[in-house]
């Protein structure tokens, strides 16, 4: 995501928390995603993809990442 705008960076994260959400409800109903079954594996990629557009974000905003977050949170998170 190098040389990206915030606006466009805020779009990635945007559909890549959709992404997480999608991943999440699959995995806790155990049911397929895009025709592959969903293992804690797949949740936490999508989560560590998450991490790294919001890091990103964040730096372009702020010049440095100001609030950590984590895999187990993004999980967790009832969202």
């Amino acid at each position: 995501m190098n040389g990206l705008s915030a606006e466009e960076v805020r779009v990635a994260l945007e559909r890549l928390q959709a992404r997480l959400n999608a991943a999440k409800i699959a995995y806790l109903n155990n049911t397929p995603l895009e025709g592959s079954p969903v293992s804690y594996e797949d949740v936490a990629a999508a989560a560590r993809a998450l991490i790294r557009a919001n890091y990103r974000l964040q730096e372009i905003q702020f010049g440095k990442v100001r609030l950590r977050l984590s895999v187990a949170k993004l999980i967790r998170r009832g969202r």
